[in-house]
């Protein structure tokens, strides 16, 4: 090819650093409609931000799901697949705040275990290849790879994840392939700048759709690794099982894909990837699932093969140190019971409290309610007991700081309420209980009062019985 193409098909490469790093052989296919469901009312005040809404056909169309043979291992790739449920499930927001502490752990083991490289022109490696993430979708790879190891890497990219393998790993052989051309001189670059010129490295021009079994077999790899390039093609599927079929006797397949509902800013994405695409991905391509985990609240990584044989690589992979990263979800962990003393009627109502047998109080209203104190509220119970309530329109329970609303659950009753016997509710900021709908809220921890009202219809009167327990 002459210097000037090349020169020119250099230029438009870098300006493609977001596009495939396969090749893309044509447009994506049209997507087929799905009939959604009929939207329903949520009690969310806040819809989406914390819970996605999923309108996804029903479950079961797939294939059947691979399972291994060793039960143990088995067990850890369900418990894998359903935190990545979880995951794609909420927000990227709510995802923070749930499994924050974990992350944390997560992130100092990478940063703690792996070096920076330093770059072409000699200065230490911080922008986005080894950001935060980035070093950690990095420490995990590398964990599943093992000294003596030899790697045929599928989308080398700027050659990080190598230049990593060979160094902290000491992988015997690197044999990688990307469809931007320009990539090798550079990682070839990278390489030498970090001091390993010498290791037994091939990098080349490849597109993923042409391997062949031949192809890896020749390089003797017994590790194959594709991160982030499924997401770059047009037909996932295929090139899974284009990989499966390429891979070798014995040899192992770790890969990776953005979560569901992340990296949707990355314009060479085409497609995206939840638990039960990957499930069938899986299981077109003949391959069982031996490692399945979310890494950084960004990517789902699977270590498979074509053996349903438990994994000795995924036994043998380092993992990060044994640290208590658990938080505590509450400030106290005892309910903490309103003595019959604590019950008394709330302002401006008509209402008489009395006591009776325990903890329970008869409360008979003719348009007042019932106030009793609390120190914060992680969790409210309550104990109702319905005996004259054929006036009753609506039973509020209302959370106070000071004089301040904080928050409400509200309670119709239906055509039959229970005409003897009583019943437990337990209410939480936000969330629905038993027929109780919740309103939004505020500092759950500042309430010091709750009032329980019944909003009666004109003249009507309510006997009911009531205890109450909350966990401050």
């Amino acid at each position: 090819m002459r210097s000037g193409a090349r020169s020119l098909l250099r230029r438009g490469a870098r300006r493609a650093r977001t596009a495939a790093r396969v090749l893309v052989r044509g447009l994506p296919p049209a997507p087929t409609a799905v009939a959604l469901p009929a939207a329903k009312r949520s009690t969310d005040p806040m819809p989406g931000r914390w819970v996605r809404l999923t309108h996804g056909p029903a479950r079961g169309a797939g294939l059947p799901e691979r399972r291994g043979l060793d039960p143990a291992e088995a067990a850890a790739v369900d418990a894998g697949w359903l935190l990545v449920d979880a995951y794609e499930r909420i927000s990227t927001h709510a995802a923070k705040h749930v499994f924050g502490h974990e992350q944390e752990a997560w992130d100092a083991y990478a940063r703690d275990t792996i070096e920076l490289l330093k770059s072409p022109e000699g200065r230490q490696m911080v922008d986005i290849e080894e950001s935060r993430v980035n070093r950690l979708r990095y420490r995990r790879t590398m964990d599943f790879a093992m000294k003596g190891d030899r790697v045929f890497d599928v989308g080398f990219g700027r050659g990080y994840l190598a230049a990593q393998l060979i160094k902290g790993r000491e992988v015997a052989r690197y044999h990688g392939i990307d469809i931007i051309d320009t990539w090798v001189e550079e990682s070839y670059r990278l390489l030498e700048t970090n001091g390993l010129a010498d290791a037994d490295i091939r990098l080349e021009a490849g597109d993923l759709f042409a391997l062949t079994a031949e192809k890896i077999a020749a390089t003797d790899a017994n590790l194959v690794i594709c991160c982030e390039v499924l997401e770059h093609v047009d037909d996932a599927e295929l090139a899974l099982r284009i990989l499966a079929d390429a891979l070798p006797g014995g040899a192992d397949l770790l890969f990776s894909v953005p979560l569901h509902g992340r990296l949707e800013h990355v314009w060479g994405h085409v497609s995206v990837f939840d638990v039960a695409r990957l499930k069938g991905m899986l299981a077109g391509a003949g391959l069982f699932a031996h490692h399945v985990q979310p890494l950084a609240n960004t990517w789902t990584l699977v270590v498979a093969s074509r053996s349903p044989e438990p994994s000795a690589r995924v036994r043998d992979a380092d993992r990060r140190p044994d640290v208590d990263a658990s938080a505590p979800l509450v400030r106290a962990r005892h309910f903490v019971d309103v003595p019959q003393a604590g019950f008394v009627p709330a302002r401006g109502g008509e209402v008489t409290v009395e006591p009776q047998q325990g903890s329970w109080v008869t409360c008979r209203s003719t348009g007042g309610g019932v106030r009793f104190p609390v120190a914060g509220i992680e969790s409210l119970r309550l104990g109702l007991g319905y005996t004259e309530c054929a006036d009753l329109e609506r039973l509020d329970v209302v959370a106070y700081a000071g004089t301040t609303r904080v928050t409400s659950w509200s309670f119709k009753p239906s055509e039959r309420l229970p005409a003897e016997g009583k019943r437990a509710v337990w209410l939480r900021a936000g969330e629905a209980s038993r027929g109780f709908v919740p309103a939004p809220y505020g500092a759950m921890l500042d309430v010091d009062a709750v009032e329980v009202r019944p909003r009666l219809g004109a003249g009507g009167s309510a006997t009911f019985e009531l205890r109450a327990a909350y966990l401050p």
